[in-house]
């Protein structure tokens, strides 16, 4: 144990500077001798960071509005037992730390360590519920002698959902409101009540919506109701503080025409400080990078159609609301539109970051035609681990959603609630606000979300809406639909796709409505005399992979003859790894659905 103890220690502080190498002499590391002082405090939880998902790993998780070339196991519905597989490795030295930090005398020391390690805890545990249901619970090291521990069974989620927000209640009342250097990078009181509103707004969701039990759990009975008031309660504390604003800025002015606040914001390559709770650093000074601006253009990561649809209008009408919507130029498609929409979507008069005029469309770079363009920076960066903007892993406006979401499930949402919350979102965005709670259901988001339901209907389908456009690409999409119980809509029908742009015939097309020629649309052989203003990027066959939703015209689609499969019973969670079970001797058990697989 010793061994491996300094084995661990050792490398993780290669890492460290030189100046904290002199002071720790690699002779004296130990369990008996470390964990005494706050630098090695700190060099010990440094590690926990690497449980936040970063910009890449966020932006690429596949739903029903974001797809690229890859098609995850997912949506294939292929996911096997033999081909799972799960880590604890961090959960230990999560737990080493509390078993070793009466070591540190200083009190404001251990507690603010301490408080560290309570938060990535509970993200750890709050990730393994919200991908495997029920899962076994320490908060020990695990000895290797220790078989009874090691052959444990499943503990109830709810009962490890409570313990997440244990953690998250201790770690906001450990930490700092604020770390004295580059505090945004630090966990801090707020980011725990932040994560603890989304973690405990996902469990009270899936319970309501999967008709989960009540479960009783140290004389505190686990209800949805319970958990989505424990979220309300999290957000209004962040809220309540008067520490965060939503960014309002326009320095870069990415598009002269207008203001660009929102696209401005995902750009930056340095977390700003007032909506920004916790971001993810990256900085190639530091050695440090993302390929997402590579990833998006090599996979042509793309948005979807129905995702386009759940944009209103400037003006607060949603898109059926006007004539032959379903037929929409992409031109058109824009129009009149959410800014957010352009800010989002490359839209006719993109101008890239650092590009001195407008780019058309170039169709090599998306499936569909909805090239993604959040978080997209100049050109430089399109080159593999060379992006360095940072990511904001728990910002304000997801807080404000949190908590309007929250009190619209319990029924619960008042007109201050919206003035509050969902208009301040709009008004960020330059559109209608709502001023007062919704009584009036949209139809088409009735469509989107058909197991919706509770007396506050109306008003849950438009934070749904918002939610969908304001936190698009940010890794939270997936999981709000499976907690919805809406997860049919992560494999679109077998004949329909990814449904992009509309398409009105074949042939020639301007699609940015200047004037001149800017894509051709044919099938079979490739004809002659094309015009030759029309790049070489935009001649697109339609064929197998990229084809027209009705023959020779309707939208552009891919992946239309792909098998998708979605099973209601099983896919809402992902399986036990088989080798565990077997490890076990059968203490864990298999998710439903999977059972056969795992024999």
């Amino acid at each position: 144990m010793k061994k491996i103890f300094l084995l661990i220690v050792f490398g993780a502080a290669l890492t460290a500077c030189t100046d904290f190498l002199t002071k720790v002499p690699e002779t004296s590391l130990s369990p008996e001798s470390y964990f005494r002082t706050e630098p090695e405090l700190e060099l010990w939880t440094n590690r926990y960071y690497g449980l936040l998902t970063g910009e890449d790993a966020a932006a690429q998780v596949y739903d029903d509005c974001n797809f690229s070339s890859d098609n995850s196991s997912l949506q294939k519905g292929t996911r096997t037992s033999s081909a799972a597989s799960w880590s604890w490795t961090n959960l230990r030295y999560i737990n080493l730390l509390f078993e070793n930090s009466y070591k540190c005398t200083e009190t404001p020391v251990r507690t603010r360590y301490e408080g560290v390690a309570h938060f990535f805890r509970a993200l750890f545990y709050f990730e393994k519920v919200r991908q495997l249901g029920d899962v076994p619970y320490y908060d020990y090291v695990i000895s290797s002698d220790d078989v009874a521990s090691l052959n444990k069974a499943r503990d109830s989620r709810g009962f490890v959902m409570k313990k997440v927000l244990a953690d998250l209640d201790s770690a906001a009342l450990k930490l700092p409101a604020a770390w004295p250097n580059t505090p945004v990078y630090h966990v801090s009181s707020y980011a725990a009540l932040a994560l603890k509103s989304r973690a405990a707004l996902f469990e009270g969701t899936f319970r309501k919506y999967h008709n989960i039990p009540d479960e009783t759990v140290d004389g505190t009975v686990l209800s949805a109701e319970w958990f989505l008031r424990e979220a309300a309660d999290a957000a209004q504390k962040v809220m309540g503080s008067n520490k965060y604003s939503l960014y309002n800025k326009n320095n870069k002015k990415l598009d002269p025409s207008r203001p660009t606040p929102y696209r401005e914001y995902f750009t930056l390559a340095d977390a700003e400080t007032s909506e920004t709770i916790l971001a993810k650093r990256y900085n190639q000074g530091l050695n440090v990078a993302h390929s997402l601006q590579f990833n998006f253009t090599s996979k042509k990561q793309s948005a979807t159609r129905r995702f386009v649809n759940h944009y209103l209008f400037a003006d607060g009408t949603p898109i059926q609301s006007k004539a032959a919507w379903e037929s929409m130029s992409y031109k058109d498609m824009f129009l009149g539109r959410d800014p957010r929409l352009a800010q989002t979507i490359q839209a006719p008069g993109y101008i890239a970051e650092g590009a001195a005029s407008a780019k058309g469309l170039n169709l090599s770079q998306t499936l569909n035609g909805y090239r993604i363009i959040k978080y997209i920076c100049s050109d430089s960066k399109n080159q593999g681990s060379s992006s360095e903007t940072d990511f904001p892993y728990l910002r304000y406006a997801e807080v404000l959603l949190n908590y309007a979401e929250a009190k619209a499930e319990l029924g619960e949402l008042t007109n201050a609630d919206v003035v509050a919350t969902i208009d301040v979102i709009r008004g960020r965005a330059g559109i209608a606000k709502l001023g007062s709670v919704p009584t009036s259901e949209d139809a088409l988001m009735r469509v989107y979300y058909p197991n919706a339901s509770g007396t506050q209907l109306a008003a849950i389908l438009e934070i749904r809406r918002e939610r969908t456009v304001e936190l698009f690409a940010e890794g939270l999409r997936l999981y709000d639909l499976l907690r919805w119980k809406e997860g049919q809509w992560i494999t679109p029908a077998s004949t329909s796709g990814f449904q992009g742009i509309f398409i009105s015939t074949l042939g020639e097309q301007d699609l940015d409505g200047n004037g001149t020629p800017d894509a051709y649309f044919y099938k079979g052989a490739k004809p002659s005399g094309i015009n030759k203003s029309i790049p070489a990027t935009n001649i697109i066959r339609i064929g197998t992979d990229i084809t027209l939703s009705n023959g020779n015209s309707g939208y552009l689609v891919y992946y239309g003859t792909e098998t998708y499969r979605w099973n209601e019973d099983k896919d809402y969670l992902w399986p036990i790894p088989l080798a565990q079970i077997q490890a076990t001797g059968g203490a864990l058990t298999q998710n439903p659905g999977y059972e056969d697989i795992s024999r």
